[in-house]
């Protein structure tokens, strides 16, 4: 039997946030008495359409909800980092927010893999899957299995605009989180970077290949491809310089 292909995504939701409900993902409208709790159940119509694209796993951005907490939905498991949910008389001001949304599959592996994951801040979140357990027979006879594991990020980089240290704080977050994976996992980074990194020209001596050089004659390797929009801003050489890195 044929495996098939672990389906990721990413998607920025732009808001999750309900107008009746739980503190942590709601707005401050009153419930009437008696009326129950009239939710939109946003996270249930995000899993209808990941489950209509038959996606295995996706990373959300901007959820704007607060807390760090798992959530169910419907057999699927979103795992969500956000800021911290406001003190009474503190003002609510929701922004950032990022998760990792599971469908039912991977929420048994993730669980299989000890439930592993780590709400870094509003903007970074990971966490660590057991793909398979593989078995390997040794010389003795005898036999060995290995657990082979995937490690997911979302990340929700800040904008251009941003002060420098928040910037810096990202991807300082961000190169913490990316130096802890063990080296045996398989790392998948997506994400919101808000970043333009232009795009590779044709090689002179092979026209069907791109070197990965930028339109400015920067070489960016293998962190750069040909499907870029746009000219490269700071954020986009901020975001390969990383890449670049950790090829």
């Amino acid at each position: 039997k044929r495996n098939r292909k672990l389906v990721a995504a990413s998607w920025n939701v732009r808001s999750l946030v309900e107008d009746t409900g739980d503190a942590r993902v709601c707005r401050a409208a009153p419930v009437r008495a008696g009326a129950g709790v009239g939710v939109d159940r946003k996270l249930d119509f995000l899993v209808a359409e990941l489950t209509k694209y038959r996606i295995d796993i996706a990373a959300v951005q901007e959820t704007k909800w607060f807390g760090s907490d798992v959530w169910q939905s419907g057999g699927s498991t979103l795992l969500h980092s956000g800021r911290q949910l406001p003190l009474d008389g503190e003002p609510a001001r929701r922004n950032e927010g990022v998760g990792i949304l599971m469908n039912p599959s991977m929420t048994t592996m993730w669980k299989l893999g000890g439930e592993q994951w780590n709400a870094v801040s509003s903007r970074i979140i990971s966490a660590r899957v057991q793909l398979a357990s593989k078995g390997k027979r040794l010389r003795n006879g005898r036999s060995r299995r290995s657990d082979f594991f995937l490690t997911v990020v979302s990340a929700y980089a800040p904008t251009n605009r941003a002060p420098p240290r928040i910037k810096s704080q990202f991807f300082e977050d961000l190169q913490s989180v990316v130096s802890r994976v063990p080296t045996s996992d398989v790392l998948l980074l997506l994400g919101d970077f808000n970043a333009r990194v232009g795009c590779s020209q044709l090689t002179s001596d092979h026209p069907s290949r791109f070197d990965g050089m930028a339109d400015d004659g920067v070489l960016w390797g293998n962190a750069l491809g040909r499907f870029g929009l746009g000219e490269r801003n700071q954020a986009g050489e901020n975001l390969l310089m990383f890449c670049n890195s950790h090829e």
